[in-house]
């Protein structure tokens, strides 16, 4: 009992000590803001008991705290302060409701403390004043929610209109409650811990669109610092990272897909510049496989180039790539595509290959035969997939499979020559537009994205 009247009397005391170091007239001429505290005094309106009025007017100290934290859109916000009830005591966390006239969003404001009160009957009806206090590090986070949000915002709407993302203009981002949560889950975030951070996010413009020539790029202030955002993470982050960490000139701090790099010695400018310029060359790749081709006899001929020539010529027409010479050893192209080895030897001769792209094809043939009594006529299909290696992130893509299938034809005895042509024209309409799955449709999916 004792115990308890104790820590009672001390409470009592470290309170009193509290309210001691605050002027008599607060109301009239609050304390000024200092570097570590922010002030507001609330006022409620008449309200018809304490509790009421206490709460109305802390709900006013917070909406002057958000007025200025909201000061990039003075003039033109609407504020409005939720909180979840009342009990023996102020709250210390609020939702505020911003509306903008570009946007809306709910900012979380914690850390506010009641540090004076002053309660007037007037007419039967309270009015209270409170003077509220917020923690410089509660205030500044606060603030950061905000511009990160409408750095958030600014980049939604940047990507829908460059086409990157399809969506509404005029609409949240379906599933999130805010633009950055949004933005968190869904664009790479790279940002430099650096004393030059405007060259070296400068070089980071070079980096990322040589790495991937298609990417959409946002410039934008993220946390207090210069950040490049760059829309859909799922194709993107892995890549990137990867690339990265090969330079080895970062150490990287990763929060979701945000990157923040931080350069592991001094002057890395001139190095970061030299890694961007070897870097291989995205338009360029090397590509190899085999074609079989089912016979009547069951046995399997090696045909050659038809599949990958027409790839090359669709490569370099449609998506402005160029096909280079290098030779890749016949023992792992001696009957089946040994894709493994393939990718191996090119990882372990990285200097050597000239190229960024290793693109492997499997194209095959089937026969099947029909069933004469039944004026089944013979058929003959053909598919092919294609796997691209990229030797600079690691990242391998495998493809769907392109299939077509012949019209009906007569077999003949003479050397399989009738199903080698066959098939050799089912190859060809691979790439015809009408075939689906369609090799040309499966190529856009895979070349479109680099």
């Amino acid at each position: 009992m004792k115990r308890i009247v104790l820590l009672t009397a001390l409470f009592t005391v470290l309170a009193a000590a509290l309210y001691a170091q605050v002027p008599s007239n607060w109301d009239t001429n609050p304390p000024q803001d200092s570097a570590s505290q922010k002030y507001a005094v609330g006022i409620s309106a008449p309200s018809s008991s304490e509790q009421e009025a206490l709460k109305n007017a802390m709900q006013n100290a917070v909406q002057q705290f958000a007025s200025s934290i909201a000061t990039r859109f003075q003039g033109r916000t609407d504020i409005t302060v939720q909180s979840q009830g009342y009990a023996s005591d102020i709250e210390d966390a609020y939702t505020v409701h911003m509306e903008t006239s570009s946007f809306s969003t709910n900012v979380p404001v914690t850390g506010v403390k009641e540090q004076a009160r002053k309660i007037e009957r007037e007419g039967g009806r309270f009015v209270a004043r409170v003077l509220a206090v917020m923690s410089a590090e509660d205030y500044n986070k606060a603030k950061q929610y905000v511009e990160n949000e409408e750095a958030a915002y600014l980049a939604y709407r940047f990507f829908i209109q460059r086409g990157a993302l399809q969506a509404n203009l005029n609409q949240k981002p379906a599933g999130f409650d805010d633009y950055f949560s949004w933005l968190k889950n869904n664009c790479v975030i790279i940002s430099m811990d650096d004393p030059n951070p405007a060259a070296m996010m400068e070089q980071m413009d070079q980096f990322i669109k040589k790495l991937y020539k298609n990417t959409v790029v946002f410039a934008q202030i993220i946390n207090g610092r210069s950040a490049r955002i760059i829309y859909n993470s799922g194709k993107y982050y892995d890549g990137i990272l990867r690339a990265l960490q090969n330079t080895g000139l970062f150490t990287i701090q990763r929060e979701s897909t945000h990157l923040v790099l931080k350069p592991v010695r001094a002057n890395v400018l001139a190095d970061f510049r030299n890694a961007v310029s070897a870097m291989k060359d995205s338009a360029r790749f090397v590509i190899t496989g085999l074609e079989i081709i089912q016979t009547q006899s069951a046995d399997t001929v090696n045909q050659g180039m038809i599949v990958i020539n027409q790839f090359r010529t669709i490569a370099s027409r449609q998506f402005n790539m160029q096909a280079v010479n290098y030779t890749i050893p016949s023992q792992f192209l001696s009957g089946y595509v040994d894709e493994d080895g393939i990718i191996r030897h090119a990882q372990n001769n990285q200097n050597a290959f000239p190229a960024r792209y290793l693109i492997i094809l499997r194209s095959q043939t089937k026969l099947e035969r029909g069933i004469p009594e039944y004026n089944i006529p013979p058929m003959v299909s053909a598919s092919c997939n294609f796997t691209l290696y990229d030797i600079v992130t690691g990242e391998t893509l495998q493809s769907d499979t392109a299939q077509t299938l012949t019209g009906a034809f007569t077999l003949s005895n003479i050397e399989d020559r009738v199903v080698i042509g066959v098939s050799q024209n089912a190859l060809r309409h691979l790439f015809n537009e009408k075939t689906q799955p369609g090799l040309l449709e499966i190529m856009c999916g895979v070349l479109e994205g680099l």
